[in-house]
Formats: C-alpha cells, structure tokens, sequence
C-alpha cells in the first residue's frame, strides 16, 4: 500500500490548495474567455463507445528513461500513449512519439514545456491555459474544461461553471489534483479504454537534479522542491521495493488518487513504473 498522508500534511495541502484558488481564479476566468476565440474542437469530438486499444499514460517520473526499451516496443496498433506536458521534450529526443500531450496549467513557464511535435501530435488543453501557450502548435487541438469542487463566492458560481461559460467549451475532464490524472480520465471516460498502463508515475525522486525525467526544466523542479521543504512537506518513505526514496506531500496525495481508482475501478491501471511509491494493490 502507498505510504499514509499525516493529517498534518494533509492540512497543509488544503491550506494551499485554497489559497492557491482564491489567488488565481481571476486570472483562470480571463484566460478561458481570451482562448474561446481559438477553439475549434472538444475533447468530445474523440469520444469512443467501444475501444479495444490499450491507453498507455507517461508521466515525467526521473524512471521514465528505465522504461525507455520497453515502450519503444509497444504495438502502436493496439495502444494509444498519452504523456503529460512536462515528458513530452524527453520523449521526443529519445524516439518516442506520443499520440496525445496534455496541458492543463494557466503559467507561462509550464506552457514553455510544449515544444515543437510532429503534426500527428494531437494537444489536450484546459481553457485557462495561457492564451500563447501552444500558439505554433502545428498538429490539432481539443480543449476542455476542468472539474473543481471550488465555488467562486463573489462570482457566485462554480469555478468550472465560470470557465466553461466564459470559453464556450462542454466538455469535462475530472482531475485527481495532478495533469496525469488527467489523462486516467481522458483514456478511461472519454477514450473508453478497458487497461491503461502508467509510466514515470514514480511519485517520488533520489537526485534533486533529476526531479523530472531527463532533468529537464531544472528551475521548476527546484522551485518545487523548495516550496515542499519550506512548508516542511518533504520526507523520505520506502518505494515499492522497499528502498528509501523523497517524496512531498503533494506527490504522496496525487498517488493516493491512483490507489483509490484502483481500488473502485479493479483492472482499470497497470503500474509499469519501476520505482515508485504509489501501491495498486495486485500490480
């Protein structure tokens, strides 16, 4: 099983995650409204009643360049891969094209993640995405908008209410507090796949210079690295096979949304991280 969350962890992460709404939803509501004019498709438009492919969903765990061979190897007839913004670059230096990247953060520093992909690429992006993000983006793009359990008191409306208004867009994905689990939603709800494999979702890291695959965006890492020490949310805990490895508070509560779909959703995900925290009960 994935290691516990403290209940004063677990405060602190609230805490933030308030503060953190309150903070930025003027600037969430007034990028859904500045992309409406560059929306053309939802993610409704890829949805699937049946789907008989295997969802293959990369995350930028500093792993992921352990799992390099084996999804190089992947029949791209019978799956479909999915990465998250910040694996994109790594993946494609080293040969892997995915079929989807998804972006769901408003910063311009996570936008800068989103280098040049092939056309086939295709984008997922939250409508309170920056308005350049993925400006040059040759291949297509669906937007969506964000499930939130957060209600705007002085707009007295639902935040995601207030976004899908305000782009024009329909189409929801259910996020577990992280871009990967976004893609669990897209793969499972939207895509309907029946497994979906994960990589890089180690949850944990060793080498402070290595806190995303490949080292890539070193700022952010340490950036992010800081916040978690300075809020006293940095901790060392056994991975999956039992060797001392860091982790956040964050990071400990984004695997636990994983060991809890799993637990609803028997046979739904695979790990096929190879070092990580996050437990999934018989994988």
């Amino acid at each position: 099983m994935s290691p516990m969350i403290a209940p004063d962890v677990k405060e602190v992460l609230a805490n933030r995650g308030h503060a953190s709404a309150a903070a930025h939803k003027d600037r969430w509501s007034r990028h859904a409204a500045a992309n409406k004019g560059r929306i053309v498709f939802q993610v409704s438009r890829l949805w699937c009643d049946v789907n008989p492919k295997t969802g293959v969903l990369i995350a930028a765990g500093p792993s992921l360049k352990d799992s390099l061979a084996e999804l190089k190897a992947i029949d791209r007839n019978t799956h479909e891969i999915v990465c998250v913004d910040m694996a994109l670059k790594f993946l494609l230096d080293n040969g892997l094209v995915p079929d989807y990247v998804i972006c769901a953060d408003a910063s311009e520093e996570i936008a800068r993640t989103l280098v040049a992909a092939p056309p086939e690429v295709a984008l997922l992006l939250n409508v309170v995405v920056h308005p350049d993000t993925a400006k040059d983006w040759v291949g297509d793009i669906f937007w969506f908008c964000m499930m939130s359990n957060y209600r705007d008191k002085e707009a007295n409306d639902w935040m995601q209410h207030d976004h899908a208004k305000k782009s024009g867009v329909s189409s929801f994905l259910v996020p577990g507090g992280n871009v990967s689990s976004l893609g669990v939603s897209f793969l499972g709800s939207v895509r309907a796949v029946a497994k979906i494999l994960l990589y890089g979702h180690d949850f944990c890291w060793t080498d402070d210079a290595e806190f995303y695959a490949g080292g890539v965006q070193k700022d952010l890492a340490d950036i992010r690295i800081k916040t978690e020490a300075d809020a006293g949310t940095v901790m060392t805990v056994p991975d999956s096979r039992g060797k001392p490895v860091k982790t956040t508070g964050s990071l400990l509560a984004f695997a636990s949304w994983y060991s809890d779909i799993a637990r609803t959703m028997p046979g739904l995900l695979e790990s096929r991280t190879p070092t990580t925290i996050l437990s999934l009960g018989g994988n």
